[in-house]
Formats: structure tokens, C-alpha cells, sequence
């Protein structure tokens, strides 16, 4: 995705390719791996490097281009067509599952999986739901099937047991890691009983048979010449088991950057990537260093970064566009003016004509964004969400809100169904005959009347709308004491009610601005910003709001970096233990990188734990054996920080840095 169309800055047209680009495109040698650092220009050179090959006599056919998503092989199909005409047809693009997949319906005896009969993500889902039933029953606190399948998935992918990658990945212990990996196990056997093969079967069947059998091992190596591999940093164990099963005579052509490597909980190996000559005798590494995304002085800052790695990432990016303006470090007091901040400058730029497309907001997790989200709201300020599900769509806040909607309006029966299913036996064919009567009633206090004799079971269900009701002439009264009367039913619901608990002091700001809670309900829930916009061509006029880690690929003029502070990079929980660190460090490079021209790393002062400000930086306090915080010894002149920060940013607008 590339934000940066429209109204803004032209930049000159890119050279073909520059002498690195050149170099790997029409290496000679055995196997390669190429650097490629960020914005450095990776498609085009594999693009290159497939036309330099059929240029050179090679059969198209006998060239694998493997990618990791089906748009990045359409985009690669389409620039192989456009450089080497028809022939790009007969190129075997697609993603290793694609790839794999095609040999095991074609070979069902070679691969020892005959009569196996695949299944779709649905499909999986709902067998998985039959295991939890089974194993679990009735436990709303207990991880979903969905939840268990990415459990499922991403444990295979490494290839580890379940227990220790629930146990490394995830905040489960003890007692709930034995039940999740029973559920598995129960899933597991009724896949095999029933003869299913799921999603991750196929690189697991291909691996092992790879591995286990001469006859695969030979036919598979005597089919192509050269195995080129995209965005080599994201594969997994499984992955690699794959092309090192390939590899000989048929020469690896990888593509990939160590510093961005940052899904490891998915089972990203960095090793593939960082190890990549030991555990490939004799190949080669070349390197692209420039940079045609970022100014220097971005590349500056993220160069630093890598530097103070005990790693050895031994790139040095290089901006193609020269020169502009240094980073900016922005501390506030707390969360909120810190989203305010990020408001006021956003509408300033934009009242001085810059589009809103033109800026990206980059947070580590959707609930880190919150207090972002609800001020880009509360100020009309058009965004989408990319990576985390939004505020007004989460599934605790529409069970809040869905108590409000049957109180504005008792005809509202998909409200009354959300709200009376949230109590304990209240099932869907209860409330449906319920609803059925409710929906007759002449006005609210005949709905609590009716509701206290239906439920009495349940008093709490009638009284709750009945205290919201006595406070409906103040919002954000309403909300507040909804939130009282609903906690207790919906932290049993959800497992993470601390975390989700506080979107709710959120609802309230945002009922602050309107007079009566139809009009809230109104503005924020019939017609809200929803998920769909992320589908939305780039090209409409939205800040865009997106996780660290859904945002590889994505670029923007200007770049908003929220929570840069101790806690966060590194994120508390990895400090101490080295390679989780290290990759915590990944994910700020890939931050930092995603900016062009401009990059504002914004944090709070008073951030949860022991921290405090320290020589106008942030510094964390206690003992640690771990880095504490990335940015603690920045260079001064990497970075300005004498940015004024006025504490009521409404009253008077902030001017932002401009030389």
C-alpha cells in the first residue's frame, strides 16, 4: 500500500536500477541471500532477476518465485509481464501453501495423503468448536476457536510443541496451557478420524515427506534451476525445512532483511535470514542499501538503532532523496494529551491544505491506541484502523452500548437480543420470546416492570436499565453507570476485562461533547467509522491508524509513532531475555522506516511502572539486566526535542516543525 498519491511533494522519477540492485539482479555465483534494507527497492530487483535469467536462456519454467500473500504474487505476475511479456506466465509464481499444495493433489501417494479431504478456515473452525465443547463445555473465560486455532497454527509452523510455544508466545500458565493443548489434541484426532486436512497440513506433509523420502526429495530438486524467495525474514522453520529440502542443484535466490523481522509469535525464524551462510555452505550475501522511501536524517535515527544492536545487522541505509528534516521527540504528561497532541497537529496541517492521507499513525497493539483513536474521533478527524479491531466495533463496547440502544429505543430488537444473552441462562431462544413481547410494550418503565417478573433470576437485568434511565439527561452519567452495573457481568465474559475495562472511560469523554445520549448513540453507533474502510482504495482521504506489525509495505510523508517509551520499546515483557528484546528493537526500526519525510516519536511521562523523565529523555528506573529503553542514549543531534508543548493544544494550535 502506498499512501503516497495525490496532493503532495513530487518526487523525481527512480532510476531502473542502481549498481546493487544490478549486481544481485545478474549474480553468477551459487546460492545468495540479498539484503535488502527498508525502501531499498526488493520487488524490482527479483523482478530483475527473473528477466535477467530467461534473458540469459533459462527456461521460465524451471524459475520458483515463492511470495508469502496472493496480492504479492499478482503484483510480481503483473511486473514480470510488463518485463518479459508472455513468457511471465510460465514463471511458478505464488505463496509456499499455493506451491505445496499443487505437488500434493498431483503426487497424493508420493505425499501419503490420498484420500485426505481439505478444508477451508470455516471448516476448521467449526471442527475446533466441536473439540472445545467437548474438552472445555461452557467456559466464556476460555480462548475462542479462533483464538485456539492461531494457537494450533503457529505452533506447527515453528515447529515446537504446543506447551512451549503457548508458554514463550503467549500470557497462558499452568493449568490453562494444559487445557488449550487438550483441546488440540482433540482436534488433532478428530481431523485424522474424519480424514480432514487443514490449511496447516500442507507445508507440514510437504516438509516431512521432502525429508523422509529420496524419491520426493530427488523429483522435487530435478524440477527447477533456481528457487527465488521474496520477503525471506518472514519464513518459518517449516519454510526453510522446504527450501533447504530444494536447494542442489537448483540454486536459493533469497530476498530479505534481518532488521525486519518481527513476526516470531507467527514463527518467522530470524535465523533463515541472519544465519543464512551457515546454514548454507559456500553462498554468498550482497547487499541494497539505498533507500529511495526516507529523507537521511529518518535513515539517520534508524541506522543509529541498529548500531547499538549487539547483532551484527551490517547494513548501512543510504537516502536516494537526499537530505531533510530530523525526527522529533515529543514528550507529553500522559495519554491523553498525547492523543490531543496528535489531533491539534493533524488539523492544523490540514486547515494549511496537507490531505489527511498524507499522515499515518503507527501504535504496537489496538488498545495501545485508544485514547489516539477516541480524540481522532471526538475532533471529526476521518481515519481507518488497519491491524486491530476499532473502538465502536469492539465486542464489549457494542455489549455496553447495545444496553443504551434498547433504552433510546425498546423496538430495537438485535440490541435486545445482545443485551439479554449477556445474562447468565438467558439463551437466544429465551430472549427471543421475550423480545417478542417487549417489543409491544408502551414506554421503558413497562419494559423494567415486565423484565423484573421475567427474570427474577436475573434482578440486576431490570435494574440496570433502570439506573441508566434515571441518569439519562447527562451521557456520560449514563455510561459511567452502565459501565457500574454491567463490570461485573463482562469481566466473567472476558478474560482480559482489565485491559478492555478501560475503553469505557473513553466512551465517556466522547459523551461529554453531545447533550443527549440518542444523539451519541446517533454519531458514534448507526453510523459509525467502520472496518470496512480498510478495504477502501488507498487513494481516499483518511489518516490512517495501523499496528506496527500491519504495517510492512506502508509508507506516509508523515509518520506519527505513539508510545515511544520505556515499557514499550522493549516492551516490559521481553526485557531480560535477549532475542525478544532484539526483536522488539525490529519493530521500532520497521516503525521509524515507514516515514518520508517527516517522523514524530511521540510518549508519556508518567507511563505505567517506575519511570521517569530524565536530561529531557525518557529513562526507566530499577535494575535490569535487559536494555531498558532504546532511545535512552539517542545522540542529541539525531533528534530535535525542543518542540513547545502547550498544555491546552485547543486553545491555542501548535506550530509544528517546519525549516
Amino acid at each position: 500500500m502506498d499512501l503516497n498519491d495525490g496532493k503532495r511533494e513530487a518526487k523525481p522519477a527512480l532510476p531502473r536500477l542502481n549498481a546493487q540492485q544490478k549486481r544481485a539482479a545478474e549474480f553468477d555465483g551459487g546460492h545468495v541471500l540479498v539484503l535488502a534494507g527498508a525502501g531499498t527497492g526488493k520487488t524490482s530487483t527479483i523482478v530483475a532477476r527473473v528477466a535477467h535469467l530467461t534473458n540469459t536462456g533459462i527456461d521460465p519454467r524451471r524459475i520458483l518465485l515463492l511470495t508469502f500473500t496472493r496480492r504479492a504474487a499478482r503484483e510480481m505476475r503483473h511486473r514480470l509481464t510488463l518485463q518479459i511479456g508472455q513468457a511471465a506466465k510460465t514463471v511458478p509464481t505464488g505463496t509456499f501453501h499455493n506451491f505445496c499444495l499443487q505437488y500434493l493433489r498431483r503426487w497424493p501417494d508420493l505425499f501419503e495423503c490420498g484420500s485426505l479431504t481439505i478444508i477451508d478456515r470455516d471448516d476448521q473452525l467449526q471442527l475446533m468448536k466441536l473439540a472445545r465443547a467437548d474438552i472445555v463445555g461452557k467456559d466464556a473465560g476460555f480462548p475462542k476457536s479462533a483464538e485456539l486455532a492461531n494457537y494450533y497454527s503457529y505452533a506447527r509452523n515453528t515447529n515446537r510443541p504446543v506447551a512451549e510455544y503457548l508458554a514463550e508466545f503467549t500470557d497462558h500458565e499452568g493449568d490453562s496451557i494444559e487445557r488449550i493443548g487438550a483441546v488440540l489434541k482433540d482436534y488433532t484426532k478428530r481431523k485424522h478420524e474424519c480424514r480432514y486436512f487443514d490449511y496447516d497440513d500442507i507445508l507440514h506433509l510437504f516438509a516431512r515427506q521432502l525429508h523422509r523420502s529420496r524419491l520426493v526429495r530427488e523429483k522435487m530438486q530435478s524440477r527447477y534451476d533456481h528457487l527465488l524467495v521474496d520477503e525471506m525474514q518472514d519464513t518459518n522453520p517449516l519454510q526453510w525445512l522446504i527450501l533447504d529440502g530444494m536447494r542442489d542443484p537448483a540454486k536459493l535466490f533469497c530476498v530479505g532483511d534481518d532488521a525486519q523481522c518481527i513476526y516470531a509469535f507467527r514463527g518467522a525464524d530470524f535465523r533463515n535470514v541472519h544465519s543464512f551462510t551457515d546454514r548454507v555452505p559456500g553462498s554468498s550475501v550482497l547487499k541494497l542499501e539505498e533507500n529511495f522511501r526516507s529523507t537521511q536524517e529518518i535513515l539517520d535515527l534508524s541506522n543509529w538503532l541498529l548500531d547499538q544492536s549487539p547483532l551484527e545487522y551490517d547494513k548501512h541505509l543510504t537516502a536516494w532523496r537526499g537530505a531533510g528534516e530530523k525526527p522529533v521527540l515529543v514528550e507529553l504528561d500522559d495519554d491523553f494529551e498525547e492523543a490531543d497532541w496528535i489531533s491539534s497537529d493533524l488539523m492544523q496541517r490540514h486547515e494549511g491544505g496537507d490531505e489527511w492521507r498524507d499522515h499515518m499513525i503507527l501504535t504496537r497493539s489496538a488498545w495501545a491506541a485508544r485514547s489516539v483513536e477516541a480524540s481522532l474521533i471526538e475532533n471529526d478527524i476521518p481515519y481507518r484502523f488497519i491491524g486491530g479491531t476499532q473502538l465502536l466495533q469492539s465486542a464489549h463496547v457494542k455489549d455496553l452500548l447495545s444496553l443504551l440502544r434498547v433504552i433510546d429505543n425498546p423496538a430495537d430488537q438485535l440490541a435486545w437480543m445482545r443485551y439479554l444473552t449477556l445474562w447468565p441462562r438467558v439463551g437466544e431462544k429465551t430472549a427471543a420470546t421475550a423480545i417478542n413481547h417487549l417489543v409491544t410494550l408502551p414506554n421503558i418503565k413497562a419494559v423494567v416492570e415486565f423484565l423484573a417478573g421475567r427474570f427474577p433470576a436475573n434482578p440486576r437485568l431490570a435494574e440496570t436499565i433502570e439506573e441508566c434511565r434515571q441518569s439519562w439527561a447527562r451521557p456520560a452519567a449514563v455510561i459511567g453507570a452502565a459501565t457500574d452495573k454491567m463490570t461485573p457481568l463482562l469481566e466473567k465474559k472476558y478474560d482480559d476485562w482489565d485491559r478492555r475495562s478501560k475503553d469505557f472511560k473513553l466512551l465517556q469523554r466522547l459523551a461529554e461533547k453531545h447533550e443527549t445520549v440518542g444523539e451519541f448513540l446517533e454519531t458514534y453507533t448507526l453510523d459509525p467509522i467502520t472496518e470496512s474502510e480498510v478495504g477502501k482504495e488507498d487513494n481516499d482521504d483518511l489518516v490512517t491508524l495501523i499496528t506496527v506489525h500491519s504495517a510492512k509495505g506502508t509508507e506516509a510523508p508523515v509518520c506519527y509513532l505513539i508510545g515511544v517509551q520505556p515499557g514499550n520499546y522493549p516492551h516490559v515483557r521481553s526485557i531480560g531475555d535477549d532475542d525478544k528484546e532484539e526483536e522488539e528493537r525490529r519493530v521500532l526500526y520497521v516503525a521509524m522506516t515507514r516515514a518520508q519525510n517527516e517522523l514524530f516519536l511521540t510518549g508519556t511521562i508518567r507511563s505505567r511502572g517506575a519511570f521517569v523523565p530524565h536530561h529531557n529523555r525518557f529513562y526507566q528506573t530499577g535494575g535490569s539486566s535487559g536494555q531498558p529503553y532504546f532511545l535512552s542514549d539517542v545522540p542529541p543531534h539525531l533528534v530535535r526535542t525542543d518542540l513547545e508543548i502547550d498544555t491546552d493544544p485547543f486553545d491555542s494550535p501548535i506550530t509544528s516543525f517546519r525549516d
